[in-house]
Parts: C-alpha cells; sequence; structure tokens
C-alpha cells in the first residue's frame, strides 16, 4: 500500500473490547471476520490508521472514563476512539433499529419471525437513536480525517453515516462494506417511511459500496432503483443526486493459517478425539450462532427426517451442534433458542442421543468437531458468507462433504463442489441433501473436499481489504474500480 495512505476504519464494534483485572483493565480481542480482517490492515498502517467504534458494554465504558484507551495505541499499533454513547440512545440504535429492523430486513425474515409491520415507536427509535448515533460516527470521523483520507463504514448499523460525512465534506473519499445479506427492497417493505429511503441515500453518499456476493449486489441495485436512482449494471455503478457510488462484491475468506494452528491445540484434538469416540457412525456437525436467518431449527427437523427413513442410520448417525447464544435482548431470539432445544429433545426423544447440543460459546470445541465431521450442514435461509462454510472444509481431516444452501453467501464460490440444498424451507430436500452427503462414495467426497479446500485457502483476509482499499484509491483519483463489475 501507498506508504501516504491514512485511513479511518469505522465500525459499531472494535478490535477489542475491556476486561476488568484486579485494579486495571485488560482487553479482549474482537472476534469475527470483520475484527480479523481489519486488523491487520490497520496495524500494517500503523500511525496511518485510526479505528473508530462505541464503547459497548459497562466496563468498556468504565475503563474509557478511566483513560485505559489512552494506552491502546502502543498495544495495537494504531489509534482506537470509542464513542462513549448514552445507554439508552444506544439500546434504541442497537436493538431496536439495527438488529430488529434492519436485520430483518436484509435477511426478508419477516414471514419467518411472524412480524407484520412496524410503526411509530420503531420510528422513534430510529429518529432517536439509529439517525443520532449515525451522525455521532460521522462527526468522529470529521474530527479525525484529513480531506485525503480514506473513510471505511462497516456494516448495516452505519447505512446513514456516509450521507452525513458527504453532505459535510463533499470531497471526502467513502466506503461502506455490509457484511450481511441484502434481499431487496421487498425486505424494507414493512419499515415505516422514511427509513428505507434514509438507508439507501445514506450509503449512497459512499463512493464505493461493497457487499460480499453477486446476489446482494443485485439486491441492493434493486433497492437504489426503488428510490428512483438510476443504475448502470453494465458498470456496477448508481447515480444519484448527480454523484456516482461503484458497487463490487468482494467475498470475504477465512484465515487458514490461523485456524490450522489453533486446530493443532491439545484443547481443540482434545474436543475432536472425544467426537470421534462417540461412535463409528456418520457425524453431522454444524456450528452457528443461535440466529433465526442460519435456519437451525429445520436442520435438526430434517436429522430427524433422515432417521426416520433409513434404518441403517438410526442409532449410528450423530449430529453435534456446537452453537452459541445471539442477541438474547429481543424476544424473537429468546423464543428461537427455545425453539431450538424443544427441537433437539423431540429429536432425541424419537432417536436417543442422535443429537448432541451445545448452546455456550466455545471455540475451541467448535473446531474439534470441524475437524471430525462427515457431513457439514450450513443451511441458512440467507446469511452473508457464513465463514463456517469455508472453516470447515480447511481443516476438516476426514474429507468430509459440505452440505450447502443456495441462501449461503458463499454458495456462489463453493456450491458446485457442496450437495445442495435446492430449498431451505423445505425439510424433505435437507434431509434427502444430507442422505446423499452420506452416501457419497470416498473417491468423490475427497475430490469435491480438495476443490473446497483449495478455494478456502485461496485468499487471506489482508488480501481482502486491501483489495476494497486499492479500489478505493482508484476511485479517489478519478478511475473506475480494478474490480469488475458483477455478472448481472
Amino acid at each position: 500500500m501507498d506508504e501516504n495512505l491514512s485511513v479511518v476504519l469505522v465500525s459499531n464494534r472494535g478490535p477489542i473490547s475491556f476486561r476488568e483485572e484486579g485494579d486495571h483493565y485488560g482487553i479482549s480481542r474482537g472476534a469475527g471476520g470483520m475484527a480479523g480482517a481489519l486488523d491487520p490492515v490497520a496495524r500494517r498502517l500503523g500511525d496511518r490508521a485510526t479505528w473508530i467504534a462505541a464503547a459497548t458494554s459497562e466496563t468498556d465504558k468504565e475503563a474509557l472514563e478511566e483513560g485505559a484507551a489512552d494506552r491502546l495505541e502502543e498495544e495495537l499499533g494504531y489509534s482506537l476512539h470509542l464513542l462513549d454513547l448514552d445507554h439508552d440512545v444506544y439500546s434504541r440504535y442497537y436493538d431496536d433499529s439495527s438488529n430488529r429492523m434492519l436485520w430483518f430486513a436484509v435477511h426478508c425474515l419477516w414471514d419467518e419471525l411472524g412480524i407484520k409491520d412496524f410503526g411509530e415507536h420503531e420510528l422513534r427509535a430510529w429518529t432517536t437513536g439509529y439517525e443520532p448515533v449515525n451522525a455521532r460516527f460521522a462527526e468522529a470521523a470529521l474530527s479525525l480525517a484529513e480531506p485525503e483520507t480514506l473513510v471505511l463504514f462497516q456494516d448495516y448499523h452505519l447505512t446513514m453515516a456516509p450521507g452525513f460525512v458527504r453532505r459535510a465534506r463533499p470531497q471526502q473519499t467513502i466506503f461502506h462494506f455490509t457484511h450481511s445479506s441484502w434481499c431487496g427492497p421487498e425486505g424494507f417493505e414493512r419499515l415505516p417511511d422514511p427509513i428505507p429511503r434514509n438507508v439507501v441515500e445514506g450509503m449512497l453518499g459512499a463512493d464505493l459500496i461493497g457487499f460480499h456476493v453477486t446476489p446482494w449486489v443485485q439486491g441492493f441495485l434493486r433497492s437504489c432503483e426503488s428510490i428512483g436512482a438510476e443504475v448502470d449494471r453494465a458498470s456496477g455503478s448508481v447515480l444519484h443526486e448527480g454523484r456516482r457510488s461503484w458497487v463490487r462484491a468482494y467475498p470475504i475468506p477465512t484465515d487458514p493459517t490461523d485456524l490450522k494452528e489453533r486446530a493443532q491445540s491439545e484443547a481443540v484434538r482434545n474436543w475432536a478425539k472425544g467426537f470421534r469416540s462417540g461412535g463409528e457412525g456418520p457425524l453431522v456437525v454444524r456450528a452457528d450462532r443461535t440466529e433465526p436467518s442460519k435456519n437451525i431449527v429445520r436442520g435438526f427437523q430434517a436429522f430427524g427426517r433422515l432417521l426416520d427413513k433409513r434404518d441403517d442410520l438410526r442409532g449410528n448417525a450423530r449430529f453435534i451442534a456446537c452453537l452459541y447464544a445471539s442477541r438474547h435482548s429481543m424476544p424473537e431470539y429468546r423464543r428461537y433458542t427455545e425453539n431450538i432445544e424443544a427441537t433437539v429433545e423431540k429429536v432425541n426423544r424419537e432417536h436417543p442421543d442422535s443429537v448432541e447440543l451445545f448452546l455456550e460459546d466455545n471455540y475451541d470445541r467448535a473446531i474439534g468437531a470441524l475437524l471430525e465431521y462427515d457431513a457439514l450442514l450450513v443451511n441458512p435461509i440467507m446469511d452473508g458468507m457464513n465463514l463456517v462454510s469455508k472453516e470447515g472444509p480447511a481443516v476438516n481431516t476426514r474429507d468430509g462433504a459440505l452440505v450447502l444452501s443456495k441462501g449461503a453467501g458463499s454458495f456462489e464460490e463453493l456450491g458446485d463442489a457442496a450437495v445442495t440444498i435446492e430449498d431451505s424451507l423445505d425439510i424433505e430436500s435437507t434431509a434427502e441433501a444430507l442422505g446423499r452427503a452420506i452416501d457419497m462414495p470416498s473417491a468423490e467426497r475427497a475430490r469435491r473436499a480438495g476443490v473446497l479446500r483449495d478455494r478456502a485457502e485461496g485468499r487471506t483476509p489482508a488480501q481482502w481489504i486491501e483489495t476494497q482499499i486499492d479500489d478505493l484509491v482508484r476511485v479517489q483519483s478519478g478511475d473506475e474500480p480494478h474490480t469488475p463489475a458483477c455478472d448481472l
């Protein structure tokens, strides 16, 4: 990267969180694809990188008040600025607006969750939570960015922030990346006006807009057309209010080197040994958040249906599910977790000890299960990428098959080497795909596993973000992004 390049990264969650350690504060590294991808690039840029995030816990806020954040630059290698946001305002921004309205909208989950519409309560949450917090992030970016600095906003929590920056400083070079799916304008139909337009126009304040894969680019372009913006699919650009925004797909990879190092640890090996010693029959595995879009309940129902139909698998095949709780402040998520537990109980009542369910976050355990699967079930209704579908093939030791629904973002890259679930809402279709994965001849399993492994290891997270920055530099200089437009 250019030695004169400076970058401001902006995300809801930062690369670290604080924890109490006696009379001082320690730090924990952020988990997940975004933090893992952006942190190495920020470190490489050093004092030319600044990361803005929210202090998301009371411990973060206490550490911020006591000046613990002032010592982070030496630890991280770059500057981190944490925003202390009012608890109630943050809840309206994060819980009510981002994770209840926008998350359900970009995944088209309304019917799945039985949500018919939103009204005045949600609109107030938007105007008194989402908008002011996005404005606060934008103000922080403006205060820390020089006119030539690249400003990179991350995810659906910050859709309006690019527009705020653009209006305040028209010459700023701005990027926005959405890490979730984007099903299209139909996902926003149940949100009160003017939220759908606010979201799209806010994102169009960016010069370059990124998604993981082509279907989510397509969904966003249709959303742009729904507000009257001029879309040019051949160039992958949108013209709105006299400005052009480029829209591109940047599929996020996993970090196979880090995964393989972790997989060699004693803790992971012990979990793997324990899972394999439980029986000689085929082992189905999944590792997910308890998130409705992941379609976990239907996965268990499909496994139960497979056992109903197959005498040879009853008492022989096992399902290991490594799950962890997600957003339990929201009633929809609490109900979904209860539904997961009830479904597992039903399957185990009909087929004793066939499903082993874990509901605590334990990364070593999840990797141990990934090492040993014969079939990895990834059956989301809709998912931005789903990194476990890449992590599994990268570490699996048994030439395991990947059972993948078309709703996973990773299907675009991995679908031809996976066992396809044609309709993730169809339990029979999912059961049939699981059966095909288990029955696959060993030579074909090995061939497909090799293809999946090669693709999972083909790129690094550092290359992923550097490609985006390179494209943004080109846009800043008046050129088109080097990354080609999606084949639409």
